[in-house]
């Protein structure tokens, strides 16, 4: 028999209870599994994935005891896994691409392979539905984690023994060095800012040109992926012209000194919501991006950088 207990930090609250759930500390499973002592990390801050864990590490020592799978239907099983995402209030986006993947490609394949049920979905099936994608090694690697996420809720959920996704290896990586832009094709990027100032579309069509080039300078000197820019809120800049936030996406504190002069364009920066300095504050931030995306794209065409075999030079968040 296995137990959970939580092995807590010096400085948390409950850490003479190794039994309180509640806090972040680490998790861990103690206990004997066929008269042999079974001590070891869950590897997870949540009580209840390492009381999951626990009762998997029982059954797989004694196979005879495994509970058989709840027939399930594919069609089933991705409704309750994409309802179960809109539950969760994940990012539109993630919700986005779980839908992309598993209605627009995952049933449909699984429909033309005459597939129906969860159990017919073994490693060989998925690899012919890999073979299907048009996409780079990263992407692919991206749409197997997320399958692979599919059948591990498959498996919490009684419908699975196995996680077949697991089974198929991940598809080789072949990395480009990041570019860059040397300083005079960056002087090129924020004098083609001004030229902006010609078109006459959008809202704020007559403070554009300056809220670009203000958006382009803090993301060179902060270091700011869009996202992080463009939902920057105007109290994060001290007034000794530092910024203070949490990333976007991994939540990591970031801490950055930006010139003086940049500090000032930010704190002089016309905009419809004071709390902001780029966005509105109205509908969510992956919308405020792709209007600010489409302003760089128009931008870059201005600019007309280019490589040296003739090809536009694009940009990206991290360069």
């Amino acid at each position: 028999m296995l137990f959970v207990y939580a092995r807590h930090a010096p400085e948390c609250n409950h850490k003479d209870d190794p039994k309180y759930r509640r806090c972040r500390c680490p998790k861990w499973i103690d206990g004997y599994v066929d008269g042999k002592r079974a001590r070891q990390s869950a590897q997870t801050r949540s009580w209840e994935q390492a009381e999951r864990k626990a009762r998997l590490i029982e059954d797989a020592a004694d196979p005879c005891e495994q509970r058989q799978p709840i027939p399930t239907t594919i069609a089933d099983a991705v409704e309750i896994f994409l309802a179960d995402e809109t539950g969760r209030n994940l990012s539109k986006e993630t919700t986005k691409q779980s839908k992309t993947l598993f209605e627009n490609q995952f049933l449909s394949w699984a429909k033309h392979r005459g597939l129906s049920r969860l159990r017919d979905l073994t490693p060989p099936e998925l690899v012919n539905f890999r073979a299907t994608w048009e996409n780079n090694g990263l992407t692919a690697n991206r749409k197997l984690s997320r399958l692979a996420g599919f059948f591990a809720f498959c498996i919490q959920n009684g419908w699975l023994n196995d996680n077949p996704a697991t089974k198929v290896k991940r598809s080789t990586v072949h990395s480009l060095p990041t570019g860059w832009f040397p300083k005079p094709e960056f002087k090129r990027i924020v004098d083609a800012t001004y030229a902006y100032g010609d078109w006459r579309g959008g809202r704020d069509f007559q403070f554009r040109a300056d809220r670009l080039r203000a958006l382009v300078l803090l993301m060179r000197w902060s270091g700011l992926a869009i996202q992080d820019a463009v939902t920057l809120e105007r109290d994060r800049l001290s007034d000794d012209g530092k910024i203070f936030l949490y990333r976007a996406k991994t939540g990591v504190p970031v801490y950055v000194p930006i010139p003086p002069d940049i500090a000032e364009t930010l704190k002089a920066l016309p905009s419809s919501n004071p709390r902001y300095f780029f966005w509105s504050g109205n509908g969510d931030t992956q919308t405020a991006c792709k209007g600010w995306r489409r302003s760089f794209t128009r931008l870059f065409e201005i600019a007309n950088i280019r490589k040296p075999d003739g090809t536009p030079k694009r940009c990206h968040a991290h360069m």
